[in-house]
């Protein structure tokens, strides 16, 4: 009954270490909430992420997935926006829930805080997969997601940067179950489509390197069925990639994101010194931004236990030949972390440190458990604390004014050492997975302990707090009864954090939850000539000349831009314009707030996405508009066969019955009637650029879908019938200790 009991309790311990190593992180992630109510709701989840899921969700519970919106002009290209996730089913999860839920703050921390939750699963299982014990495997889970970056930069603001971290551990454990043991590929399948088609590309790089390195492994080993699983799990993921960003990709020569370069600004990139500051919880080491050349967070910190890391050296060979994947993309990772700023579209290098922390932690694990208790001396303490005084005092030289919570910090993690130390070497605890447990639950402890000082230095995110309200209800009563189209002018930062200013303006995607359609919304793919003519940022906000620009008359058309765009409603924010700027005729200034000035037309002209005027001496009908297409009767055609759309001229539009011509300020969809006739049909219509391609690549990946699972269970069922089951490798076993070294 004895040995029953304990086989069970060994059969279920890795579940209960993994399981504690989530429950863990879901309390650590909420203990922040406890401090700063709004920590994971900051910058862009506030301004972008939670009114792009609800419109997302307003959409799927009416039946449609949006492809073009014309009404939101440069946001509006969604397939080529990529991080709207049109094709990811947890996407829409959160999207719907989105849509229901009545506080946005709630929302998304709930959100943000089930991700790294989920994060901490996937490492568990990812460094159990490269010989981790349950108890080691449970601490790197802990200490991954509470990785500085990740907290203070994906968690706060950048959801989607954080969804790919938090998936990635998951994708790259299901490539291995499925390369490395020939079982069922679905977990890689499905784990591998959520990271793609989240839309982020930086995890999607991450999966590219380990491919390679598996790929590379596999030919070095002349193993030639782990290359073709290999190749078939690369091939996936290539034709996803096709799938999800080849949009964005073709569009790119009209936005700001056209070109390649390479230049470093020392803008959110860091360098080797910085790299010191990776086991101390409140160093903000010297990685500029915004803000200058330091930023209030701990951007580069990885995991305090770091300075231990002497503990448990030297790795065995065949544990180093086992870690190769480990090793070279955290290598990988780090260089492109301290390299140049910008790499072409790829800015800000920092946003790879999740993956540092994740290699890391995954390879502490490891190491932890072949050298844990049996490698363990006195005289690697003594080293792990000689690494621990020399990472503080460089931190200290970067970051001088901080030596307070250096000093407190230091003397933490050194007593840990020490009490971890002590456990490997005591002789009053006689088994070693006695001694393990309680060392790994002495560092989930000092993860959770040094969270406090963390918090302390900083309490919330060094990225913007816009302070937009708490209720959608209050957000859906802005501009009730105003006329479509409308656009915000101004500086709407200006009154970022007062709670009234929301009584009268929205900011970025809020302004999806407004029941006027509003184009001052948030993109991540601006349209050069149109941001440049209307002097608008990313988010929406533009410079005094922007109202200018829109009630002056352009010189080719002779209408006003707010014609050609379909605008009826103007919102000018007053700290740009204090005084009521005097409107042309035809509009009035309705409203004067404490924040706005609110102008409408005396008579509404119909919103983007129409015609919105025709050259001298020709005449159309609109037949038909629709978001993607708009067709019309050619009643006439002058001099100037010219018909002008109130669209932005997006690659990816076709026109059935005319030509093509050079958009109207260089933004305004432009077509040549000149070959038509009265009485001919013209239509106009969009689809995403490479739609062809894009389908073919979704066809076959539903034929690897189909394949390989049926092909992995024949190599399997061969593999397992062969005289020496030469071909199937099973994962690694762990070994409870190493050989005893001990001085």
């Amino acid at each position: 009954m004895t040995d029953q009991s304990s086989r069970t309790r060994t059969r279920w311990a890795p579940a209960v270490w993994a399981a504690l190593s989530v429950v863990l992180t879901g309390l650590f992630g909420a203990a922040r909430v406890l401090v700063t109510p709004r920590f994971y709701f900051a910058d862009d989840s506030e301004v972008g992420s939670f009114g792009q899921w609800w419109q997302l969700g307003d959409r799927l519970l009416s039946g449609r997935l949006p492809i073009l919106d014309p009404h939101a002009w440069q946001a509006g290209n969604y397939f080529a926006e990529g991080q709207w996730g049109l094709l990811n089913p947890v996407t829409w999860l959160i999207a719907v829930t989105a849509r229901w839920a009545e506080n946005p703050v709630v929302h998304v921390t709930i959100v943000k805080i089930a991700f790294l939750m989920l994060m901490a699963g996937g490492v568990c299982l990812l460094a159990r997969s490269f010989g981790a014990s349950a108890p080691w495997a449970a601490v790197a889970g802990v200490l991954v997601p509470l990785g500085g970056f990740t907290v203070y930069m994906d968690a706060a603001s950048w959801a989607t940067g954080l969804f790919n971290a938090a998936v990635l551990p998951w994708v790259w454990w299901g490539l291995r179950r499925s390369v490395e043991s020939l079982r069922s590929p679905l977990p890689y399948l499905i784990a591998s489509y959520a990271l793609i088609t989240f839309g982020y590309v930086f995890g999607v790089l991450i999966l590219v390197v380990i491919l390679v390195e598996s790929l590379v492994r596999a030919i070095v080993a002349r193993d030639g069925g782990r290359a073709i699983r290999t190749l078939l799990a690369s091939a996936w993921g290539a034709l996803l990639t096709i799938a999800v960003y080849l949009p964005g990709v073709l569009t790119a020569p009209v936005t700001e994101r056209a070109g390649f370069h390479v230049i470093n600004t020392r803008f959110l990139n860091a360098d080797l010194s910085d790299l010191m500051s990776a086991a101390s919880p409140t160093a903000t080491a010297s990685v500029g931004s915004w803000w200058g050349p330091e930023t209030a967070a701990p951007l580069v910190y990885v995991a305090w236990l770091l300075p231990i890391i002497p503990l448990f050296l030297p790795m065995p060979r065949d544990v180093v030949r086992r870690c190769i994947p480990l090793f070279v993309l955290l290598a990988l990772v780090t260089v492109v972390v301290i390299g140049p700023s910008e790499i072409g579209a790829i800015r800000w290098p920092v946003r790879f440190m999740p993956y540092v922390c994740l290699t890391a932690g995954v390879l502490l694990a490891v190491m932890a458990t072949h050298a844990f208790p049996a490698r363990v001396t006195r005289r690697r303490v003594w080293w792990s604390l000689l690494v621990l005084v020399i990472a503080t005092g460089i931190t200290y030289a970067n970051t001088p004014g901080q030596w307070r919570w250096l000093a407190l910090v230091m003397v933490v993690q050194a007593i840990a050492i020490v009490a971890i130390g002590y456990i490997a070497l005591t002789r009053r605890i006689r088994r070693d997975g006695q001694r393990t447990g309680l060392a790994a639950a002495a560092a989930v402890a000092v993860s959770g302990l040094l969270i406090i000082p963390q918090l302390a230095v900083f309490p919330y995110t060094p990225l913007p707090k816009f302070g937009v309200p708490d209720s959608v209800a209050r957000m859906q009563s802005i501009l009730p009864d105003s006329p479509d189209d409308a656009i915000v002018v101004g500086d709407i930062y200006a009154h970022g954090g007062l709670d009234a200013s929301f009584d009268e303006r929205l900011m970025g995607n809020l302004w999806y939850l407004s029941p006027t359609r509003v184009s001052s919304l948030y993109t991540v793919l601006p349209y050069s000539t149109f941001s440049k003519d209307l002097c608008m940022d990313l988010r929406g906000a533009t410079c005094a000349d922007a109202l200018d620009t829109l009630w002056t008359r352009d010189a080719e058309t002779g209408l006003p831009v707010a014609d050609l765009m379909g605008v009826s409603t103007i919102l000018a924010i007053k700290d740009t314009f204090p005084e009521a700027p005097v409107p042309p005729d035809g509009w009035r200034l309705v409203s004067e707030g404490e924040f706005t000035w609110l102008f409408e037309r005396d008579e509404p002209v119909p919103g983007a996405g129409g015609v919105a005027w025709t050259g001298r001496g020709t005449s159309v009908t609109v037949v038909d508009v629709s978001e993607t297409a708009v067709s019309f009767r050619v009643d006439e055609i002058g001099d100037d066969a010219r018909v002008v759309l109130a669209r932005l001229d997006y690659p990816g539009y076709t026109i059935d019955g005319a030509e093509h011509a050079d958009p109207v300020r260089e933004w305004l969809l432009t077509v040549d009637a000149s070959d038509a006739r009265p009485g001919d049909v013209i239509t106009v219509s969009f689809r995403p650029p490479g739609l062809p391609l894009m389908i073919a690549a979704s066809a076959l990946c539903a034929v690897i879908l189909v394949a390989w699972p049926i092909l992995q269970h024949r190599w399997r069922r061969r593999a397992e019938t062969a005289p020496d089951g030469l071909g199937l490798s099973e994962e690694l076993p762990v070994p409870a200790t190493g050989p005893d070294t001990r001085d």
